[in-house]
């Protein structure tokens, strides 16, 4: 059974591995022909500013209108990057740095009685809870740490 499970990780972790490459070899050949085309708009760009501004004054134009765009990418990969407020209300999940966050339940919405901790108020009702989908990284997971557990408490018995 081990071996089927390693066997079934071995093909998941392989077909991640070659999409991964795949991806990776169009965006670089995206890159490529990006590249390519704002060198071929600067070059125009600085031909026509060349005959009205001088060279000098079309390099610096040119200089001037990267420079600003490049100041307003970083500035978005700042706002991206930048830590989000923890949400409030939740002392573990807090003091965790949120560690276990996926692990925690979700708050009920205002007005709600918690599902599992009494009956809902009178006139509401819970709606009922659809079965998750479990992808197959998952079963793989459980899977294995079921295995795994047998070899442990198989040898000890």
């Amino acid at each position: 059974m081990l071996r089927f499970l390693l066997s079934l990780a071995r093909i998941e972790i392989r077909r991640t591995a070659q999409r991964a490459a795949t991806t990776a070899f169009l965006l670089l050949f995206a890159a490529l022909f990006l590249a390519g085309a704002i060198l071929a708009f600067l070059i125009a760009a600085f031909v026509l500013l060349a005959d009205r501004f001088g060279p000098a004054g079309a390099a610096l134009i040119l200089a001037g209108i990267c420079l600003f765009l490049a100041l307003v990418l970083l500035l978005v990969v700042y706002i991206r990057t930048r830590r989000r407020a923890r949400p409030a209300g939740n002392a573990l999940h807090g003091a965790l740095g949120g560690a276990i966050g996926g692990m925690m339940p979700p708050q009920p919405a205002p007005g709600v009685a918690p599902t599992g901790l009494g009956p809902p108020p009178p006139g509401q009702t819970v709606p009922p809870v659809a079965p998750a989908n479990p992808s197959s990284s998952t079963v793989i997971a459980i899977a294995a740490g079921a295995a795994l557990l047998g070899l442990i408490l198989g040898r000890r018995i």
